[in-house]
Order: C-alpha cells, then structure tokens, then sequence
C-alpha cells in the first residue's frame, strides 16, 4: 500500500477551495486535485503494509499537542524546471503545526520509517503541471485571497490508490489530538 499521513479538511474548506482551483481552470490547464483528495501532507510514507506501526507512531506523535487553528493564507505556486504545482498556503497557528510535524518525524523514525528532511511548507496542492494561458493569467491568480478556517483536531493515515478514475485517497485510520 501507498501510504501518507495528512491533515484532513473540513467540507466547507474543500468548497472554498474548489472556487479557487474553478478560477485557475479558467486561466490554465493542468492537473486538477479532486475535492475529495485537499490534505495538508504531514509525512509521505510511500509502499508499505506497516499499518500498525504507523498508527503506532501517530499515538505517539501526537501525545501533548491540542487542536489548533489554521487557515488558508493564498495563492502560491512550486516551481521546478520543467513543472508547476499550483498550492494554498496554509496560516495560522504555524508554531503548533511545525511542533506536531517534528514530533510526528520524529516518531516515525523511532517506529521504523524514513525521516523527512526537506523543509517543511504547509500547503494544500490545488493542481499539477500547470499550464497558464497568459503571463497575465498568472499574475491574476497570486492576488487571489481565500477565508476559510479550520481546528485541527485530528491527523489520518490514507492510503493512495490509484483507480480507473484517478488517485483516490482512502482514510484508513484517524487519530484525535488531545
């Protein structure tokens, strides 16, 4: 199985969100996230059956961090040579989000998994391999705010499967922050 560990989004966030990637389709291609699949990644597990020791270390991680808010911050993009990802950038109460990104690093590695070094930046992906269709088209979407909040409350296990229909992000267990 294809594992990850996210935060996941409230309905109401995920609405707000589609506007947004609804206002990029109509000033580019590329390929669009499905509602259903808006996280926030905490850690990328990839192939694994490990399902225990995963719950295990998400127990783990999450002793001592309460729920905490976030919201969405705006428009942004990845940019790598050949590719863009258009994202949301995540605000809010950064300082208990990175605390719970540590620990959870942290506690995936004392349960057997890969640590990640890579700096963390909050963000949900909205599309990959975007394609703008002007300079001008671009430059409208990065003044784009969005309002939609959320308490986080608790983190999920998904796995990734890939379907006739695309990559389907199933929910295999939750954990509540205390």
């Amino acid at each position: 199985m294809r594992l990850f560990i996210a935060i996941d989004l409230p309905i109401q966030m995920k609405r707000t969100l589609l506007g947004l990637q609804n206002a990029l389709k109509a000033n580019a291609k590329g390929r669009m996230v499905p509602l259903e699949n808006f996280h926030i990644t905490l850690h990328f597990i990839g192939e694994s059956d490990a399902l225990s020791d995963a719950v295990s270390a998400m127990q783990a991680a999450i002793r001592g961090i309460r729920p905490f808010n976030l919201h969405l911050s705006g428009y942004d993009t990845f940019r790598r040579s050949d590719s863009i990802t258009s994202i949301v950038r995540i605000g809010g109460d950064l300082d208990e989000l990175s605390l719970l990104y540590e620990s959870l690093q942290s506690s995936m590695y004392d349960h057997g998994f890969s640590r990640e070094y890579k700096r963390f930046s909050p963000h949900i992906t909205l599309a990959r391999s975007v394609i703008y269709n002007s300079n001008e088209a671009e430059k409208k979407l990065f003044g784009s705010k969005v309002n939609a909040s959320m308490q986080v409350r608790e983190i999920t296990l998904f796995e990734s499967r890939r379907t006739p229909h695309g990559m389907q992000y199933i929910p295999l267990h939750r954990e509540k922050l205390y």
